[in-house]
Formats: C-alpha cells, structure tokens, sequence
C-alpha cells in the first residue's frame, strides 16, 4: 500500500523518476541493492527520505538504512526528539550515533 503523498508531492518524485530513467529502481529491486542515507534533519534530507519511501512502497526495493550522526557540539534534545518522531513515522531501520565533544588544550 502506498502512502498517501499530497498530489504536488507525488507530481515531483515522479519528475525526479523521469529524470533519472524509470528503470533504475527497477534494477535496484531486481538486484535487492542496499542504500544507505545520511539524513542531517533538514528540510532537503527530509524530503529525500520521503522520496526514499515513494521508491520503497511503488518498486519494492529494499528499505535503505538511514543514518543520523550528532556532534555532540552543543544541546539539541528537543531537535533530536523531532528527528526520532519523524524517522520512526517512516518505518524505516535508522541508526543515530552521538558522538561526545572532546576538548583539546
């Protein structure tokens, strides 16, 4: 069952298939390639991740991993709690690391 995408969405990853040549995920269901996605949060990693999800439920081709990688920089809780709310509603496997800020003097 495919998602329901509002139309203008749907009318621009089909553009994007267009673009890249309709057989390509054809070929990547045929041959179960694997894919890996940084996904950073952002609006342009964001909607990759959606479109990832148009590919995975219109061809059946294998459900990429994403990853997520934070600094550890500075505090973004309430950031990386969106991050995670919006990763699990794509039902996608995700791995998010943390890396602790190390300070050299």
């Amino acid at each position: 069952m495919i998602s329901e995408f509002p139309a203008p969405i749907t009318k621009l990853f089909e553009l994007a298939l267009a673009r890249m040549g309709n057989k390509l995920p054809e070929l990547w269901a045929e041959n179960k390639t694997q894919f890996l996605i940084s996904y950073s949060g952002g609006k342009d990693s964001s909607i990759l991740v959606l479109f990832w999800k148009y590919l995975v439920e219109k061809f059946r081709i294998q459900t990429p991993t994403l990853f997520y990688l934070s600094h550890g920089i500075r505090s973004i809780e309430t950031e990386e709690k969106e991050l995670f709310q919006f990763l699990e509603s794509t039902n996608f496997p995700f791995r998010f690391v943390k890396k602790k800020s190390q300070i050299f003097l």
